[in-house]
Protein backbone atom coordinates (compact mmCIF):
# COMPACT_ATOMS: atom_id res chain seq x y z
CA UNK A 1 0.00 0.00 0.00
CA UNK A 2 1.38 3.53 -0.68
CA UNK A 3 0.57 5.93 2.13
CA UNK A 4 -0.07 9.70 1.25
CA UNK A 5 -0.39 11.74 3.98
CA UNK A 6 -0.65 15.46 3.35
CA UNK A 7 -1.73 18.39 4.63
CA UNK A 8 -3.55 20.85 2.54
CA UNK A 9 -5.70 24.34 3.41
CA UNK A 10 -7.13 25.23 0.19
CA UNK A 11 -7.45 21.75 -1.91
CA UNK A 12 -4.22 22.44 -3.97
CA UNK A 13 -2.11 20.11 -2.21
CA UNK A 14 -5.62 17.18 -2.51
CA UNK A 15 -5.67 17.40 -5.98
CA UNK A 16 -1.75 16.73 -6.43
CA UNK A 17 -2.12 13.97 -3.95
CA UNK A 18 -5.23 12.57 -6.11
CA UNK A 19 -3.19 12.97 -9.27
CA UNK A 20 0.11 10.63 -7.41
CA UNK A 21 -2.46 8.06 -6.14
CA UNK A 22 -4.32 7.75 -10.05
CA UNK A 23 -0.38 7.05 -11.08
CA UNK A 24 -0.25 4.13 -8.69
CA UNK A 25 -3.52 2.91 -9.45
CA UNK A 26 -2.35 3.07 -13.25
CA UNK A 27 0.47 1.49 -12.37
CA UNK A 28 -1.56 -1.60 -11.00
CA UNK A 29 -0.88 -0.94 -7.09
CA UNK A 30 -2.94 0.63 -4.48
CA UNK A 31 -2.97 3.64 -2.53
CA UNK A 32 -5.00 5.83 0.10
CA UNK A 33 -4.89 9.12 0.81
CA UNK A 34 -4.55 10.41 4.81
CA UNK A 35 -4.36 13.89 6.11
CA UNK A 36 -2.87 15.27 9.32
CA UNK A 37 -5.40 16.87 12.12
CA UNK A 38 -5.82 20.66 11.31
CA UNK A 39 -4.36 22.70 14.21
CA UNK A 40 -5.84 25.65 13.38
CA UNK A 41 -8.89 27.10 15.62
CA UNK A 42 -11.97 26.83 14.62
CA UNK A 43 -12.84 30.63 15.03
CA UNK A 44 -10.06 31.17 12.67
CA UNK A 45 -11.51 28.88 10.36
CA UNK A 46 -15.09 29.91 10.43
CA UNK A 47 -13.57 33.38 8.78
CA UNK A 48 -12.61 31.93 5.97
CA UNK A 49 -15.02 30.71 3.66
CA UNK A 50 -12.72 28.50 1.34
CA UNK A 51 -10.64 26.84 4.30
CA UNK A 52 -14.45 25.76 5.69
CA UNK A 53 -15.28 24.22 2.02
CA UNK A 54 -11.78 22.33 1.78
CA UNK A 55 -12.27 20.90 5.13
CA UNK A 56 -16.08 19.60 4.16
CA UNK A 57 -14.67 18.47 0.90
CA UNK A 58 -12.07 16.12 2.60
CA UNK A 59 -14.27 14.80 5.41
CA UNK A 60 -14.05 11.24 3.64
CA UNK A 61 -10.50 11.75 3.87
CA UNK A 62 -9.62 9.73 7.11
CA UNK A 63 -7.03 11.26 9.59
CA UNK A 64 -3.58 9.71 9.53
CA UNK A 65 -2.66 7.83 12.88
CA UNK A 66 1.13 6.91 13.26
CA UNK A 67 0.58 3.23 13.77
CA UNK A 68 -0.76 3.01 9.91
CA UNK A 69 2.62 3.36 8.66
CA UNK A 70 4.35 -0.22 10.34
CA UNK A 71 2.40 -1.57 7.35
CA UNK A 72 2.66 0.72 4.39
CA UNK A 73 4.77 0.05 0.93
CA UNK A 74 5.94 3.47 0.40
CA UNK A 75 5.09 6.90 2.43
CA UNK A 76 4.72 10.09 0.37
CA UNK A 77 4.47 13.01 2.35
CA UNK A 78 2.87 16.46 0.68
CA UNK A 79 2.46 20.03 1.92
CA UNK A 80 2.06 23.78 1.10
CA UNK A 81 4.65 25.78 1.69
CA UNK A 82 5.51 27.98 4.55
CA UNK A 83 8.42 30.10 4.65
CA UNK A 84 10.61 27.46 2.69
CA UNK A 85 9.28 24.39 4.95
CA UNK A 86 6.44 22.39 5.21
CA UNK A 87 3.40 23.51 7.21
CA UNK A 88 3.34 23.09 10.91
CA UNK A 89 0.53 20.24 11.00
CA UNK A 90 2.79 18.33 8.77
CA UNK A 91 5.49 18.76 10.58
CA UNK A 92 4.03 18.00 13.71
CA UNK A 93 2.75 14.30 12.74
CA UNK A 94 6.42 13.26 11.31
CA UNK A 95 7.67 14.72 15.04
CA UNK A 96 5.05 11.65 16.40
CA UNK A 97 7.07 9.29 14.43
CA UNK A 98 10.10 8.12 16.41
CA UNK A 99 8.80 5.04 18.00
CA UNK A 100 9.04 3.56 13.94
CA UNK A 101 12.21 5.21 13.66
CA UNK A 102 12.92 3.34 16.81
CA UNK A 103 11.88 -0.11 15.24
CA UNK A 104 13.35 0.84 12.16
CA UNK A 105 9.57 0.89 10.44
CA UNK A 106 10.13 2.45 7.66
CA UNK A 107 13.55 1.64 6.90
CA UNK A 108 14.22 0.38 3.02
CA UNK A 109 10.72 1.65 2.18
CA UNK A 110 10.36 4.43 -0.51
CA UNK A 111 9.40 7.78 0.48
CA UNK A 112 8.36 10.48 -1.93
CA UNK A 113 7.42 14.40 -1.69
CA UNK A 114 5.29 16.90 -3.09
CA UNK A 115 4.21 20.13 -2.47
CA UNK A 116 2.17 23.59 -3.88
CA UNK A 117 3.10 27.05 -3.51
CA UNK A 118 2.18 30.69 -4.18
CA UNK A 119 4.79 32.07 -6.36
CA UNK A 120 7.31 30.95 -8.96
CA UNK A 121 9.89 31.43 -6.16
CA UNK A 122 8.41 30.98 -3.07
CA UNK A 123 10.55 27.66 -1.49
CA UNK A 124 9.15 25.08 -3.63
CA UNK A 125 12.67 23.64 -3.49
CA UNK A 126 13.71 24.15 -0.07
CA UNK A 127 10.48 22.63 0.98
CA UNK A 128 10.79 19.39 -1.12
CA UNK A 129 14.33 18.87 0.33
CA UNK A 130 13.88 19.71 4.22
CA UNK A 131 10.71 17.10 3.52
CA UNK A 132 13.12 14.47 2.91
CA UNK A 133 15.38 15.03 5.42
CA UNK A 134 13.18 12.96 8.07
CA UNK A 135 12.73 10.33 5.78
CA UNK A 136 16.04 9.88 5.01
CA UNK A 137 16.61 9.70 9.25
CA UNK A 138 13.65 6.65 8.85
CA UNK A 139 16.19 4.58 6.40
CA UNK A 140 13.92 5.19 3.78
CA UNK A 141 14.97 5.05 -0.41
CA UNK A 142 13.63 8.47 -1.56
CA UNK A 143 12.39 8.80 -5.07
CA UNK A 144 11.90 12.01 -7.66
CA UNK A 145 11.15 12.78 -10.81
CA UNK A 146 13.53 12.13 -13.58
CA UNK A 147 14.77 14.82 -16.29
CA UNK A 148 13.11 12.07 -18.71
CA UNK A 149 9.65 13.28 -18.07
CA UNK A 150 9.51 16.13 -20.80
CA UNK A 151 7.43 18.69 -18.77
CA UNK A 152 10.59 18.84 -15.77
CA UNK A 153 11.46 21.66 -18.32
CA UNK A 154 9.18 24.02 -17.09
CA UNK A 155 6.79 22.60 -14.18
CA UNK A 156 8.01 20.17 -11.24
CA UNK A 157 11.24 19.48 -9.95
CA UNK A 158 13.24 16.30 -10.14
CA UNK A 159 12.75 16.54 -6.35
CA UNK A 160 9.13 15.75 -6.77
CA UNK A 161 5.54 17.32 -7.70
CA UNK A 162 4.68 20.47 -7.27
CA UNK A 163 2.40 23.37 -8.58
CA UNK A 164 2.27 26.97 -8.00
CA UNK A 165 -0.83 28.34 -7.63
CA UNK A 166 -1.08 32.23 -6.79
CA UNK A 167 -0.64 34.35 -3.94
CA UNK A 168 -4.69 33.55 -2.77
CA UNK A 169 -4.00 29.64 -3.95
CA UNK A 170 -7.04 30.51 -6.45
CA UNK A 171 -4.81 28.44 -9.67
CA UNK A 172 -5.14 25.00 -9.55
CA UNK A 173 -2.51 23.03 -10.16
CA UNK A 174 -1.65 22.82 -14.46
CA UNK A 175 -2.24 19.82 -17.19
CA UNK A 176 1.11 19.59 -16.77
CA UNK A 177 1.49 20.01 -12.52
CA UNK A 178 -0.58 16.60 -12.52
CA UNK A 179 1.04 14.74 -15.23
CA UNK A 180 4.02 14.69 -13.25
CA UNK A 181 2.19 13.80 -9.95
CA UNK A 182 1.16 11.15 -12.13
CA UNK A 183 4.54 10.20 -13.22
CA UNK A 184 5.65 10.23 -9.44
CA UNK A 185 3.13 7.95 -8.40
CA UNK A 186 4.00 5.65 -11.22
CA UNK A 187 7.58 5.75 -9.93
CA UNK A 188 7.01 5.08 -6.59
CA UNK A 189 5.01 1.84 -7.13
CA UNK A 190 7.24 0.22 -9.29
CA UNK A 191 10.04 1.07 -7.28
CA UNK A 192 8.37 0.05 -4.01
CA UNK A 193 7.67 -3.49 -5.22
CA UNK A 194 11.12 -4.13 -6.88
CA UNK A 195 12.07 -3.50 -3.36
CA UNK A 196 9.34 -5.64 -1.92
CA UNK A 197 10.35 -4.72 1.88
CA UNK A 198 8.13 -6.67 4.38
Amino acid sequence: MIYILFYTRYGNTLILAEAIKEGVKAAGGEACLRKVHEAAPEFVIEKDERWKATLDKMNDIPEAKVEELSDVDALVIGSPTRFGNMAAPLKEFIDLTGGLWMKGALSGKVGAVFVTNSTMHSGKESTLLSMMIPLLHHGMVIVGIPPTEPETVTHGSYYGATATTGIMADNSPTEEDLKLAKSLGKRIYEISSKLSVK
